[in-house]
């Protein structure tokens, strides 16, 4: 039987029809993680967000794209097959040649674990020139990046990376970024991706702590918003709404040449965030022999009175746990896919905390090896040491800074110098390595004090493995910043301009100046490299650290 219908019945139909297809076609948000920083492991950031969305947001596709990987890749793989030609002025640069170059690419995904993990002269050299390959190229990439903002000509490499994204073809990019040597990279990629192919373009990561205003007008074409504190939630509002931002908390955007934005919000409970999803990442083939894959037990940071810091502002003043068995549930998932080593990339672990993690690691019988951060105070008792050192800590970045207790006192660390030489030597007598932060030239101290801190390391040295260290350097937005005076401040200025606002100088009426304190930190530089036993730039490579010191 044939039944006919009128021309007004049959549009009505064929509406229906086209309308359930639609909705049968999934959107597609492709998430993008920026170059050019050390590829030694996959950014978490995405990862969390697939997990959040994919659960929370059925009717969309989420795809995750780490370029700066790819990118690393793609160099590697064509110096080696002579596709890249790189000068003589390049390889200076580096201070090596391609031989070394490309073995130090084939130690680090795993062709040569003698040299990685047995010899520490060979894997310095290594470690060195793969540190300044990478450095050289981002210097040469922002000047391709500033040369298509000024002639809007894209060099080879920068169209094959954008290329890269357009394979996926996504409706909405998200892109990710947290140093700032990502940032013109990303500014171009969203400018691309929107004028281009008229995709909307949200950006996000812990760079964005401060100045999103600045890079807002300073690239005001490259996003069509821009999320700051947890991005979930904010982004799984704009994939519903269509990319309208106002009103949405934690989202900032342009209009009419200025700057909105809605403050965010932080929710207490982040274990309905959900695990992170990593697929789609080539885990095993970043640059380390072994997966190293990157956790996130906490936001916020428990102490939040240091008074130099910013970093914790992204997650807002809170500090917010996972419950252990989430955190558990993460780990056993991990160990069941083959993957053991993990660095715990919170602000800073709590110690009580830490004596609870430490327990349900052992009870759930989780073979794993892993590297935190904390501060080192009393708290840290030999037990817990101990109990951390058997549930597979191998290391701790301590956030020492200075060994002059008047210096302590006034950043806001909150510890106390004999207790932090008790920490060290406690926690290397349980098994678990040093790594230890020191700041040169914090407001007021004097080159005794500094030379102070000096003195300290140099008689614990035995219980040190790693300095990370660096110049103090006075950040916008930051407790200093807001009471100059207590940090006896007597004048401040715009040294230079950058995408994330003004790089600040400063004159300080009682101890070191600015110049004064980059000479005392450069003339130290010799000493603290004396401190890594297996290679002195092992400590550039924190998931190396943790490969090395768990083979051991």
């Amino acid at each position: 039987m044939i039944y006919v219908v009128g021309a007004e019945e049959y549009k009505r139909l064929l509406n229906n029809v086209l309308r359930e297809i639609k909705f049968m076609k999934k959107k597609k948000l492709l998430l993008a993680f920026m170059p050019m920083v050390m590829p030694t492991s996959p950014p978490l950031g995405i990862a969390l967000l697939k997990g959040y969305l994919g659960r929370s947001l059925p009717e969309w596709d989420i795809e995750l794209l780490d370029l700066n990987h790819w990118i690393h890749f793609r160099l590697m793989s064509g110096i080696a097959s002579g596709q890249v030609a790189l000068s003589a002025e390049m390889y200076a640069q580096m201070e090596c040649d391609m031989p070394t170059l490309i073995g130090a690419a084939n130690a680090f995904i795993g062709r040569d674990n003698e040299n990685f993990y047995r010899n520490g002269s060979v894997y310095d050299v290594f470690a060195k020139s793969f540190l300044h390959f990478t450095h050289v190229f981002v210097k040469l990439m922002h000047k391709e990046c500033e040369t298509w903002q000024q002639t809007g000509e894209l060099s080879p490499l920068l169209k094959e990376m954008c290329e890269e994204v357009d394979k996926h073809a996504p409706d909405v990019v998200g892109i990710s970024m947290i140093f700032s040597e990502q940032i013109p990279l990303g500014a171009l990629l969203g400018r691309q991706q929107r004028q281009q192919h008229g995709r909307k373009v949200f950006m996000g990561g812990s760079c964005f702590t401060e100045g999103v205003e600045h890079f807002l007008k300073w690239y005001p074409q490259s996003a069509d918003a821009v999320i700051t504190g947890d991005g979930e939630f904010p982004l799984k509002t704009l994939l519903q709404n269509g990319g309208r931002a106002a009103l949405v908390p934690g989202v900032a955007y342009l209009r009419d040449d200025r700057v909105e934005r809605c403050a965010p919000s932080f929710d207490k409970n982040i274990d309905q965030f959900g695990a992170p999803d990593f697929s789609g990442l080539p885990l095993k083939h970043y640059f380390s022999p072994k997966p190293v894959l990157p956790l996130l037990l906490s936001r916020g940071c428990y102490w939040r009175k240091c008074t130099f810091c910013v970093h914790y502002f992204s997650a807002g003043d809170s500090y917010r746990i996972h419950s252990l068995t989430h955190i558990i549930d993460m780990l056993r998932s991990s160990v069941a896919e083959g993957i053991r080593h993990f660095s715990f990339v919170d602000e800073m672990i709590a110690p009580g905390f830490f004596v609870q993690l430490s327990k349900a690691i052992q009870e759930a019988q989780l073979d794993i090896a892993y590297y935190a951060l904390s501060k080192p105070n009393k708290t840290f008792s030999p037990t817990v040491l101990k109990d951390m050192a058997a549930s597979g800590c191998k290391y701790i970045l301590w956030g020492v800074e200075s060994a002059n207790q008047r210096v302590l006192d006034l950043m806001g660390k909150g510890t106390i110098k004999a207790d932090i030489a008790k920490v060290l030597q406690d926690a290397h007598a349980a098994g678990i390595v040093n790594h230890i932060y020191v700041i040169c030239g914090f407001p007021t101290e004097t080159r005794e004090e500094w030379q102070e801190t000096l003195d300290f390391l140099h008689e614990n040295k035995a219980f040190i493995s790693a300095i990370h260290r660096g110049p103090f350097s006075l950040e916008q937005g930051s407790p200093i910043s807001k009471d100059l005076p207590k940090f006896s401040i007597t004048r401040t200025w715009t040294r230079s301009e950058t995408p994330l606002g003004a790089r600040l100088g400063y004159i300080c009426d009682s101890g070191q100046s600015m110049e004064e304190a980059v000479e005392s930190f450069s003339q130290a530089l010799p000493f603290f490299r004396s401190f890594n036993p297996y290679a002195r730039h092992l400590a550039n490579y924190r998931d190396h650290a943790l490969l090395v010191y768990d083979d051991r």
